[in-house]
């Protein structure tokens, strides 16, 4: 059974100062969720023997790792962190013996996502709740989803996209656009399928047909390559246009991206100014210098770091409209406030979101009905968090 987190909590605190009998952990351990949470504060646990044990993390502002102090005279360690109402933390445990230092999920708690890279475990903090319109909903019809392999002359190969046709399609109405990098790690890892069955199915987003790309070559192609840029627009999105009948105007092509994916839409909009409606960015990964100082971040990210300065030195309007996301507690934080400023000049209207997250795949879904509701607006009228 469960109890309520000041419980929990007040459970941790009896067992550091009243007494700490290995009957006492267990109970602790069998009747509270870990992390333990009692509003702000935040506790992890680990039960075992090691030398040293850490929270392997990407949280700003918190010792990288962050290290568990072991209870004395028992095999429990613990450490807490003060986090933000909602907020939401993606970790792995160190744990060190001898020499060897081992990265795991926390084996006392259940919850655990994957991503392109393995799997995490999940720290949801004092009112995070999953949106609903995430989770499968059998009163929504699925909307289709085609695989398609389209010869690109200027990628130099066969690109593969995956089409996503919703299920209310008439012949008398033409459809907006919506193009997604990283598409099949969207589709698995972010359930976007699914999220679009349900937002069209309630009418918070508007019906669209979507085009999941998927990168050969991905830190090539999505480093602001100019490439990618016309497969973008002189290839993919007049192909789809063309065949499906969709609307066919700026107003009617939103390019979407994380990470790199997001440098990709940018760098397509800046060499195609007016040709896109609008751009959604979650966690772009725009990395810049400052004058006279030299670049940081490694080779793969000097054609982007590139592009980013010469956007910051001259920033011109591309696009209408432009959904920028990122997470408070991921390091891209610190450059994408300061982005937010130029890509404002970029645009005629910037809506930024930033949430209690880090660099991951489910906060890039739970920031999808606040970016396609306001760029596919549907019927409902209704107002929803970002």
């Amino acid at each position: 059974m469960t109890h309520g987190p000041a419980r929990s909590q007040r459970a941790l605190t009896r067992l550091l100062t009243e007494g700490h009998s290995p009957e006492a952990i267990d109970q602790l351990l069998r009747e509270h969720q870990v992390p333990l949470v009692d509003g702000p504060t935040c506790t992890f646990l680990w039960r075992g023997e090691a030398d040293w044990v850490g929270v392997e993390h990407r949280m700003l502002g918190v010792p990288i790792p962050l290290p568990l102090r072991r209870l004395k005279g028992t095999d429990l360690w613990h450490a807490s962190v003060e986090l933000p109402r909602g907020a939401r933390v993606q970790y792995r445990l160190l744990v060190r013996h001898g020499e060897h230092t081992e990265s795991m999920n926390d084996p006392l708690n259940p919850r655990v996502v994957g991503d392109p890279v393995g799997s995490q475990s999940v720290l949801e903090a004092d009112g995070y709740i999953t949106p609903d319109w995430t989770l499968p909903d059998p009163a929504a019809v699925s909307g289709e989803l085609v695989d398609l392999r389209l010869p690109s002359k200027a990628l130099r190969r066969e690109a593969h996209v995956t089409l996503y046709l919703p299920a209310r399609r008439r012949r008398d109405r033409r459809m907006p656009l919506l193009v997604v990098h990283d598409g099949g790690d969207f589709l698995r890892f972010s359930s976007m399928a699914t999220v679009l069955d349900n937002l069209m199915h309630r009418r918070l987003v508007d019906d669209c047909v979507v085009a999941f790309t998927h990168p050969g070559d991905r830190l090539r192609e999505y480093g602001a390559s100019a490439a990618h840029s016309r497969f973008l627009t002189k290839e993919l999105v007049p192909q789809i246009e063309g065949s499906l009948q969709l609307r066919g105007d700026p107003r009617g092509r939103v390019l979407m991206g994380a990470s790199f994916g997001g440098v990709a839409a940018l760098a397509a909009a800046v060499r195609a100014p007016g040709f896109y409606g609008a751009l959604l960015l979650e966690s772009p990964s725009l990395r810049f210098t400052e004058a006279a100082t030299p670049a940081t971040f490694g080779d793969v990210f000097e054609p982007v770091v590139r592009f980013v300065n010469s956007v910051r030195a001259s920033p011109k309007k591309v696009t209408e409209r432009i959904f920028l996301t990122f997470g408070a507690f991921e390091p891209l934080a610190v450059p994408d406030r300061a982005m937010a400023a130029v890509l404002e000049r970029m645009c005629d209207e910037l809506r930024l979101v930033e949430a209690f997250d880090g660099h991951n795949w489910i906060n890039w879904r739970d920031r999808l009905l606040g970016g396609l509701g306001w760029l596919f607006p549907g019927d409902a009228r209704l107002i929803y968090p970002g």
